[in-house]
C-alpha cells in the first residue's frame, strides 16, 4: 500500500468548518486552499430548501465551499478577514451572486457582522453579504471538485497512485493545497504566487514537481 504524503498525515486531529458562498465555487475553493491553517476545502451547495441540488440544477441554493480549518492556527474571524478584504465580495444583483457568510452560532454570527461591518468601513465599492444560519451542505459532484487541479491531468495521475479511490484524493490536503496553487494564476485577486508549506511535505515526483512550478514559474521556493 502506497503511504499518503506527510502533508496529510499532518492533518490536526481537530478541525472545524466555515461555510462560504462565493458564486462560484471553481474560483473560490482555491483561494482558501492556500491558506495555512486550512487542511481541506470541498465545493457543493447550500443556503437553500432543495433537496437535490446539483451544478446543472441549484433551485435555491447557492454555489459555496466548506473550509476545514484548524482554529489554533488559523480562527474564524482569520477566515472571515480572508473572505471580506482579501478576496473581495461578489457584488451580483440575484440572491444566488450575493456573497453568504453560513454561521453556525450566534458567536459566528457576532464575529461575520463585526468583520462585515470592518470590511464596508475599509471598501469603497458597495458590497453586499447575506450572513445566515448554516443549513444542510449537498457536496457537489466530483468533477466539479479540484477544478484548477483537475485541469493538469499528469499531476492528476500522480496523485491518483497515492490515494485508494478518486473520493480520498479529493479530500486530501494535497489535493488542496495543489489546487490553491494552480488556481492563483488565473485570478488577479491572488497575492503573489507561493507555496504555504515546505514543498518536500508534499512528496512528489521530481517529474511531478517540475509540472508544478513551470505552472507557475515565479512562485517562490
Amino acid at each position: 500500500m502506497v503511504s499518503l504524503p506527510r502533508i496529510d498525515r499532518m492533518i490536526p486531529l481537530r478541525l472545524d468548518f466555515a461555510l462560504f458562498g462565493m458564486e462560484r465555487f471553481f474560483d473560490s475553493e482555491p483561494r482558501f486552499g492556500i491558506e495555512k491553517g486550512v487542511w481541506r476545502t470541498v465545493a457543493g451547495y447550500s443556503g437553500g430548501r432543495y433537496e437535490k441540488p446539483s451544478y446543472k440544477d441549484l433551485g435555491d441554493h447557492v454555489e459555496a465551499v466548506m473550509v476545514e480549518y484548524a482554529p489554533h492556527s488559523l480562527s474564524y474571524g482569520q477566515l472571515l478577514d480572508i473572505f471580506l478584504n482579501r478576496y473581495g465580495c461578489c457584488e451580483g444583483l440575484s440572491s444566488q451572486c450575493i456573497s453568504h457568510v453560513f454561521v453556525k452560532n450566534e458567536s459566528e454570527k457576532r464575529l461575520a457582522e463585526a468583520a462585515f461591518e470592518r470590511h464596508k468601513l475599509r471598501s469603497s465599492g458597495e458590497s453586499r453579504v447575506k450572513i445566515a444560519a448554516c443549513k444542510t451542505f449537498h457536496t457537489a459532484e466530483q468533477w466539479r471538485q479540484k477544478h484548477f487541479l483537475r485541469m493538469n491531468p499528469l499531476l492528476m495521475d500522480e496523485l491518483r497512485h497515492m490515494y485508494s479511490d478518486e473520493e480520498r484524493l479529493l479530500q486530501s490536503t494535497l489535493a488542496t493545497r495543489l489546487n490553491g496553487i494552480l488556481g492563483q494564476r488565473f485570478s488577479r485577486k491572488f497575492p503573489a504566487p507561493f507555496l504555504p508549506d515546505d514543498f518536500g511535505l508534499y512528496d512528489l515526483s521530481e517529474r511531478a514537481e517540475v509540472i508544478l512550478r513551470s505552472a507557475l514559474p515565479v512562485m517562490a521556493s
